[in-house]
């Protein structure tokens, strides 16, 4: 994980460029795949993502970043 004592990941109002996919990538467990992480992440913060899209985060949001056993029960 990002060695951080929480897991919380705040999008800025200018950040330009940020993707969920660049979140989940940097931030999911070895145990666990990059298409588990952004559904983990997507089903945890419904309101980050305009119109339930993974690729459309929302300028101010806060993800709350899943536990690896939360990302590891999507099937793949």
């Amino acid at each position: 994980m990002s060695g951080f004592d929480y897991d919380l990941f705040v999008i800025g109002a200018g950040s330009g460029g940020v993707r969920a996919g660049r979140i989940a990538a940097r931030n999911k467990p070895s145990t666990v795949s990059l298409e588990q992480m952004l559904v983990a992440m997507l089903r945890a913060n419904p309101q980050a993502f305009v119109g339930n899209n993974m690729n459309r985060l929302r300028a101010g949001a806060v993800l709350e970043l899943p536990s690896a056993e939360s990302a590891a029960a999507i099937e793949q």
